[in-house]
C-alpha cells in the first residue's frame, strides 16, 4: 500500500524516523509539527510536504488531510506527536489535565476522526497510533501520560471493529524507552548522556533503548500490505520490558 500518508510530530525523534522511512519505501508523506522551523530543515533534509501546527486544533488534521490528498490518496496516518508530561495525581492541577489531554488524547483521536472520513470516502487505508508501554505498565509520576495512552488503546479498537468493513486498518504501536530528543528532558541527572542512556537501558531485558528506527519500521509494517490482516492490535515494541516485572522507583510525596 502506498499513496499519501500523514505523519504528526514529524519534526524529530521518532516522526521524523518514521517520515524518513516512508518515504524511502514509496509514500508521499506530509509531516506535522507545532515547531514550525524543525519542520521546516526536516522536511528539506528528507523530502516531504509540510503542515504547521498543534495536533490539539482540529483544524491542523483538516490541512494536514486537504494536503496530503492533494498529493495522492490518503492512504495512511500516523498519530505521533506527544508530549512527556510527568506528574502524580496530588501534583496535577487543572491545567495540567486541560493541556495534557490536549495533546496525548483529544489531539491523537481528532486524527483518527478525521483520517477515518477522508479514508471511508476513498475506500480504506491504514492509521496506526503511537501509544506507549505505559498504557499497560504504569511508571510513578505519570498520572494524565499514562491514562491517555491507556485510552488510545481503545479508540484503536473502535476505529478497527467500526470501520474494518470500510477497508480502514487501525492499530496501535507501544514503545518502550526511545533514544530520542524527548529522552534527553528526563535523563538522570550527574551522569554523562551515554551513562544516563545506559541507564536507561536497564529497564529492558536487552539491556538498551531503542533507536527510533526500530519503531518506525514495525509503524511501516503496519501501514503495509503486508499487514493487510492486521487490525485492532496493539504491539510492544520494548524489547520486552512489559513481560518482566521490575522495579521503577517510587514517587515523592
Amino acid at each position: 500500500m502506498t499513496g499519501s500518508c500523514v505523519v504528526t510530530g514529524a519534526a524529530r525523534g521518532l516522526g521524523r524516523a518514521t517520515a524518513e522511512l516512508l518515504v524511502d519505501r514509496g509514500w508521499s508523506v506530509v509531516g506535522v509539527d507545532i515547531d514550525e522551523a524543525a519542520l521546516a530543515e526536516a522536511a528539506e533534509a528528507i523530502g516531504f510536504a509540510a503542515v504547521a501546527g498543534s495536533i490539539a486544533d482540529w483544524s491542523t488534521h483538516e490541512r494536514a488531510a486537504d494536503a496530503a490528498e492533494a498529493i495522492a490518496p490518503l492512504a495512511g496516518w500516523v498519530n505521533n506527536a506527544a508530549i512527556d508530561l510527568q506528574g502524580a495525581a496530588h501534583q496535577v492541577d487543572e491545567r495540567h489535565l486541560e493541556d495534557g489531554l490536549a495533546v496525548l488524547l483529544r489531539g491523537p483521536m481528532a486524527g483518527i476522526a478525521v483520517a477515518t472520513r477522508r479514508m471511508a470516502a476513498g475506500g480504506g487505508g491504514s492509521i496506526v497510533t503511537v501509544s506507549s508501554i505505559q498504557a499497560v505498565a504504569t511508571f510513578p509520576g505519570y498520572y494524565v501520560y499514562g491514562a491517555a495512552k491507556a485510552a488510545l488503546l481503545q479508540a484503536t479498537r473502535s476505529v478497527a471493529v467500526d470501520y474494518g468493513p470500510h477497508g480502514i486498518r487501525c492499530n496501535a504501536v507501544l514503545p518502550g524507552t526511545i533514544d530520542t530528543p524527548m529522552l534527553d528532558a528526563v535523563l538522570p541527572a550527574g551522569l554523562t548522556r551515554a551513562e544516563a542512556v545506559a541507564r536507561e537501558g536497564e529497564i529492558s531485558p536487552m539491556g538498551r533503548v531503542a533507536e527510533a528506527g526500530e519503531v518506525a519500521a514495525v509503524i511501516a509494517f503496519l501501514l503495509s500490505a503486508e499487514a493487510s490482516y492486521v487490525s485492532g492490535a496493539a504491539i510492544a515494541v520494548d524489547g520486552a520490558t512489559t513481560a518482566r516485572c521490575y522495579p521503577y522507583g517510587e514517587i515523592d510525596l
